[in-house]
């Protein structure tokens, strides 16, 4: 028999023998469960062996009446008798807390985009919009000038400004009537472009420009005397649009549609404005504040000074004018405002003499004398001719007088012409 099998059968031996004693008695199961303690119910024992007891009813004749009294979930007596806990629900609709910060500081800016409405600054701003409706819809109080070229002229407002051009660069000094645009150049005004009012022939005095554009230009002439003379609106058209209020909306209504390219503007709180003119285009810088100054009249001032800004309602200073292409040389004629003043000061032209021959009407009138002094000329010609045709001697003393008297008359006719027109336009003439 081999050590395996030997093995095998002492085993086998164990386990019959101890199945015997078991069957016996005399050894215990091992696979029997163990025998339980018996304890009284509602001792400690049986609490600690985890009983379970029902309190006892709260009334004898109720069995089934609860021994703790009834109390509202969630009140403080279930929290202190029954020990309730009620979990907090978070509420999503809720915001989370904003931080408290001081009303007006940069804090309350930064956090909170605070923006604080100063009444007073607002009634201020309304204080002045009234003001310039007012100065808007006022007219000047200032007297009108004469419409005549003879008389006193009064104005109240004094300009400097500075005018660059191809023929110079300079300031001028001149004076405007608040009521209708009038002007006044005194011959001290002109600076570098006049640096003596004294010529050849006399002397400069004045330029006065009318509020219907005619233009006087007065002194002194040796051959004349005192005299002014009348130029009419020979200046050019250049600023002739400036009186007109419908040329002058004209160009406030083609600034919204005109490409505002502007040039350099003159600094300072300016708003830059392009639009079309009558000749051209303009480019003005005007202040962003409106000034009080009184006039119905929609332009005071040579280019610049002031204007109605009909668009805002509002009399406002031009600071910087620009013509494109309007100089001498084709380049850009550009003007500045230096100082718009109140100041009195007047112009008596009832001392001069007043010579319209160079007004348009004069020299349209002086081209027809001239035209028809070609044609006598032709005529003249062929009176010398028929003249020197004459027999020679006493055959043909008829025929010399006949045609000498025909050449007389026509130069006298064209003499007395040529004094008419003079004395009508105020030119000196002997009679």
């Amino acid at each position: 028999m081999s050590r395996r099998a030997a093995w095998i059968g002492t085993g086998a031996a164990v386990l019959i023998a101890g199945a015997a004693l078991a069957a016996t008695g005399r050894l215990p199961n091992p696979f029997d469960p163990p025998s339980p303690d018996v304890v009284d119910s509602g001792s400690e024992s049986a609490r600690e062996a985890g009983e379970i007891t029902m309190p006892a009813p709260a009334s004898a004749s109720d069995p089934f009446a609860p021994a703790l009294p009834i109390v509202e979930s969630g009140s403080a007596e279930a929290r202190d008798l029954v020990g309730e806990v009620i979990e907090e629900i978070h509420n999503p609709f809720e915001l989370p807390p904003i931080e408290v910060v001081e009303s007006g500081t940069d804090e309350a800016w930064i956090a909170h985009g605070e923006e604080i409405t100063d009444l007073n600054a607002v009634k201020q701003l309304a204080m002045l919009r009234a003001r310039a409706e007012a100065a808007f819809v006022a007219d000047s109080g200032f007297p009108r000038n004469p419409e005549s070229e003879l008389g006193v002229h009064r104005f109240d407002l004094r300009l400097r400004q500075l005018i660059d051009s191809a023929e110079g660069l300079g300031e001028i000094t001149y004076f405007v009537n608040s009521a209708d645009n009038s002007m006044y150049f005194p011959h001290w005004g002109l600076g570098s472009w006049l640096p003596s009012n004294q010529f050849n022939q006399g002397e400069f005095h004045f330029l006065l420009r009318q509020a219907d554009g005619d233009t006087l230009v007065c002194g002194k002439q040796v051959d004349i005397g005192p005299a002014c003379l009348q130029l009419g609106e020979e200046l050019g058209a250049g600023f002739a649009w400036l009186r007109n209020s419908a040329l002058h909306r004209e160009f406030l209504r083609s600034v919204p549609r005109t490409p505002q390219t502007l040039g350099e503007g003159p600094g300072g709180a300016v708003q830059g404005l392009r639009g079309r003119g009558e000749t051209g285009h303009l480019q003005f810088w005007v202040s962003r504040n409106a000034h009080p100054v009184a006039t119905q009249m929609p332009y005071l001032g040579l280019g610049v000074g002031l204007m109605k800004d009909y668009r805002v309602r509002a009399n406002r200073l031009v600071k910087r004018m620009l013509a494109e292409g309007a100089d001498s040389d084709g380049g850009d004629l550009v003007m500045d405002l230096i100082e718009l003043d109140a100041a009195r000061i007047e112009a008596d032209t009832t001392p001069y003499r007043f010579v319209t021959a160079f007004t348009a009407r004069g020299l349209e009138e002086a081209t027809a004398l001239g035209q028809q002094g070609f044609d006598l000329q032709a005529q003249a010609i062929a009176i010398r001719q028929a003249l020197d045709a004459c027999p020679k001697g006493r055959p043909g003393r008829e025929c010399r007088e006949r045609e000498r008297a025909r050449m007389k008359a026509l130069e006298d006719g064209f003499r007395d012409q040529a004094l008419d027109f003079g004395r009508r336009h105020g030119l000196p003439v002997d009679d």
